[in-house]
């Protein structure tokens, strides 16, 4: 039988646990799911499925009760469900640390896996970088004021520490730390929240840096427009370009002797037209 632990996004848990049900039993349909769960409505749990409705309270307890779920599981499951509907990231980040209460004890590598660590903390992607410009010897201290803003001896020792178990640096014989060609993964979920946050602790950032910064060495600029949204499409589009173009100079600039932020913010300040609405929570 799958783990509920295993999973972060109640949608892909009632999809794999259909999947199973299925397997072992042909005739199993989301019609029969809905009905033993109590929903009038047969196509209700292939909707929640497919995104187009979203669970509320009164309906994850039936579809717990429905897959036999026990105490644990089913408050796993509504802290899934709490977390996958949640609006802003501080209300996301609340319900993923019950998330991850409530699985430690059953599947330690799943939920508390430390790729979300890294983009937990703005610093830890600056250390990273760090690493491989500065001779810092093993001195904390040293690597710590070199941040901007500074942080403390004990924040870039974690941050090491992290890197080194994510595999993203590496320490020579010499004592000399390296990055290592590692990328992260999170799972889709987990990685929208920690780069939620993450992007805005660089929009923070990047607001200090207006007065802590001399315009000599930082470059930022605005422009407010009216669009439609195909204009909207076509922009982000030139925005990815741009970016793909970023990577590749960045790529042939070497050897570096600093570490900077480069942010694109990219947002509606007025109402949207009607049709773009979220999907909706099942009252």
């Amino acid at each position: 039988m799958i783990s509920i632990y295993n999973f972060t996004s109640y949608r892909e848990f009632l999809h794999d646990y259909y999947k199973e049900q299925k397997r072992l039993n042909p005739t199993f349909s989301y019609k029969y799911f809905g009905d033993i769960a109590g929903f009038k409505t047969k196509t209700f749990i292939y909707k929640v499925i497919k995104a187009k409705k979203a669970l509320a309270k009164r309906s994850t307890l039936k579809i717990a009760k429905a897959m036999g779920l026990k105490k644990r599981e089913t408050d796993y499951f509504e802290a899934m469900v709490n977390f996958n509907n949640a609006k802003s990231i501080d209300e996301r980040e609340h319900y993923f640390h019950n998330l991850q209460s409530l699985s430690k004890r059953y599947e330690p590598g799943i939920i508390r896996r430390n790729q979300f660590s890294y983009f937990n903390q703005w610093y830890n992607v600056v250390i990273r970088e760090l690493v491989n410009i500065l001779d810092w010897k093993g001195n904390y201290k040293t690597l710590a004021k070199a941040v901007n803003p500074p942080i403390t001896p004990k924040q870039a020792k974690d941050a090491v520490k992290l890197l080194v178990d994510l595999g993203m640096i590496k320490k020579l014989p010499t004592g000399k730390y390296i990055q290592a060609d590692k990328t992260i993964t999170t799972g889709e979920i987990l990685k929208t929240l920690a780069v939620q946050k993450f992007q805005k602790q660089c929009m923070s950032l990047a607001s200090e840096s207006i007065e802590r910064h001399d315009k000599e060495i930082r470059d930022m600029s605005t422009l407010t427009v009216g669009i439609t949204e195909e204009g909207f499409h076509k922009l982000s589009e030139e925005l990815k370009n741009f970016r793909r173009k970023l990577v590749e100079i960045v790529g042939s600039d070497e050897p570096a002797d600093r570490v900077y932020h480069i942010n694109f913010q990219f947002f509606p300040v007025s109402e949207l037209p009607e049709k773009d609405k979220r999907v909706k929570i099942d009252k």
